[in-house]
This record gives structure tokens, sequence and C-alpha cells, in this order.
């Protein structure tokens, strides 16, 4: 598939462009900068999903899903989080990523849930999330518990791979940068999005029109555009990843977790994920050996059987028979899962994960 193929399909699939009745919204946090969000709602409401992205990522890439959780009776709010899409910056008309700390960024995603998500009394709030959106997700877990009734999370960053510089070393680098005084500076080999690689595999999915999603729209709306990484954010993911590996830090998030692992990576480890799903109370761990970090953008094999997996857990966790999807069909139920009951999930909290892979593709 060449590259025009590519964007003319990215272009016209219905899939790839918002949903019905999307709209963006804004929102000014307590530093008084503005953050972008987008929201949709379907005819008939079963649960509110809150979807975070992750490091320079935006609303636009997940229409896909949001396309996909609107058909599951999902209302869906996405939030952009501060100095990447379409949220105001720290540096304007800079590309640098930047991060203040990263419970600042709870603190939005809190004014957020609070103030703006439209949430009908006794329907479940349900957070998704991806890579740096699931480690904030998790964070706000904790701060915030009983907020939400489950989380989603997919390849969530609870660890950095660092190769061939171990994980300690390079975190040491990027806090020297920081008290150097030169934290806003490019990690070398990193610099401005080049719009020469938006034709250029990305590694992050092996469907090969899905992982072309995030440099179609930066080719579409350069204002989306994003650097790579700088000291001063890799510092603050290396800070809030010591806070997240505490013991005791994750055996407190009390919340249902389901929690997909893809083992071909680039930018995090899985290992973290297996350590955290066994600290976590109540979590149910798939793993997915031949996926790349990107679940959501994945070819479909793997984007069919994490969205079986969703349905089963949602089946659970909101208490209904089966999810019944907006075309009529009904989402595939515990048993077709192979999701343990909850009845079974105590004994894992003391041995190991549940974990599975062998939930069968639709």
């Amino acid at each position: 598939m060449d590259y025009s193929e590519i964007t003319h399909r990215l272009k016209t699939e219905k899939r790839f462009r918002p949903p019905p009745g999307w709209r963006w919204g804004s929102f000014v946090n307590a530093d008084g900068a503005r953050l972008r969000y987008g929201w949709a709602l379907p005819e008939s409401t079963i649960g509110v999903a809150v979807l975070l992205p992750g490091f320079c990522e935006f609303g636009e890439k997940y229409f896909e899903a949001i396309h996909d959780l609107l058909s599951r009776n999902l209302a869906v709010w996405q939030l952009d989080w501060r100095g990447q899409g379409g949220s105001e910056r720290y540096f304007p008309g800079s590309q640098r990523p930047y991060a203040a700390g990263y419970e600042r960024d709870v603190a939005d995603l809190h004014r957020f849930v609070e103030n703006f998500v439209a949430c009908p009394p006794e329907t479940p709030l349900i957070l998704f999330g991806h890579s740096m959106g699931a480690h904030i997700g998790l964070r706000y877990l904790h701060d915030h518990p009983g907020t939400f009734r489950c989380a989603v999370l997919a390849a969530p960053m609870l660890e950095l791979r660092t190769r061939p510089l171990p994980g300690w070393l390079a975190a040491g680098i990027a806090r020297a940068a920081v008290l150097a005084g030169i934290g806003d500076r490019y990690v070398p080999g990193w610099g401005d999005w080049d719009p020469k690689t938006a034709e250029q595999p990305k590694g992050m999915s092996s469907d090969p029109l899905r992982d072309s999603v995030q440099g179609f729209w930066l080719l579409e709306h350069p204002e989306l555009r994003l650097g790579g990484t700088t000291y001063r954010w890799l510092d603050e993911a290396f800070r809030s990843i010591a806070l997240l590996k505490a013991e005791d830090y994750l055996r407190s998030i009390r919340t249902p977790v389901l929690m997909g692992s893809p083992k071909i990576e680039i930018l995090v480890e899985p290992e973290a994920q297996l350590r955290a799903a066994l600290l976590l109370p109540d979590c149910t761990l798939i793993e997915f050996p031949d996926s790349r970090h990107e679940l959501w953008m994945e070819r479909d094999e793997h984007r069919r059987r994490w969205l079986q997996a969703i349905d089963a857990f949602l089946a659970q966790q909101i208490r209904l028979p089966q999810i019944r999807l907006a075309d009529g069909r009904q989402a595939p139920g515990q048993a077709d899962s192979g999701l343990p009951d909850a009845s079974h999930l105590e004994s894992a909290r003391n041995s190991e994960p549940v974990r599975d892979t062998s939930v069968p593709a639709r």
C-alpha cells in the first residue's frame, strides 16, 4: 500500500473521520492554560468513557476508537493534555514538549471530570487510557478513588525502555540536565517533528494504515505537531514512574482494571506492566505477544481481541449480562472471552494477575 492510497483511505473512510455529533470544547486549568477536549454522545448511554491519549497524541488520532466506543453505547469525552494536541503549549510557537509535574495533569483531569464531563446519575464512569494517558489515569485512580467504576489501560507507561542505557543512568542524565538549566532542550537524537517522516513506518503498529494516522493528521493540521523528548519531560516521567513503582501505592488502587500489554515494544517495558498487575488488587492482564505498542492502532486481529476483552470486562463491571452494540449485535459475554468471574480474583491478588492469552478474535 503506497502513501497516496493510505492518504485517500484516511480522508474518506468514516472510521477515521469525526463521528456524528462530535464537538470540540475547551476550559482553563488552574495555571491559566486553555485545554482542548472533545465529546460525542450515543443515542442511548450505558456508560461514560473518559479517553486519555498518550505522549504527543491528540483526539483526532482516536476517531476510530471513539467510533468503537460510541457503537457500544458509551458516551465519549476525550482530553488533550497540556502542552500537546489542541491544548495550550508550554512554549508558544514551539514544538518542544515539556512537563511541569504529572500531579498537574492529574489536577487537570480532575477539573475536566468534575466540571465538564456529563455523566448522568447512576451511570458508570469508565477511564480509558493509553501509554502516558494510562499512567496519569493510574495516578488519578489513586488520588480520587471511587470516581471511576473501572479502568481500561492499554500499554501503560510504567517504565521507559531506555536501551542501551540502563534506566537509572538515563534518569540521572535527565535529572542532571534539568538541574543544569537545560531541561527544555531536546534529548540527543530528537527534534521538531519532520513532515518527511509522515510516509515512514513508525513501528507503533503492524497495520500500515493505522500506523500512518498520526502523521496524516500532523500534515493536515500543523498546529498539532509536537517534537521528540526533552530532558524536562523525561525527568518528570522518571519521577512519576518511581512513584508508581511503590508497592503500597499500587496496592491502594481498588478500582477494577483491565490492562492490555503488547510485547513488541520500543517505548515502554512490558515487564513493568506485569509487575503492576501483580500488585493491583483487582486487575485483569491481557497479553498480546505479537502486538506493538499502540493496541488501538493495531491490525484487526489484535484490535478485535482487545475490543472483545473490553466488551467482556465492561459487561462484568457494569453488571450487564450482555452489552448490546449500536447495530443490534450483542458484545461477547464473559464466557466467550475467558475472563474470570469476580470470585476468582481474590486468589490472583496474592499470587499472580489474571492473565488471558487466548481470547479468540471475532
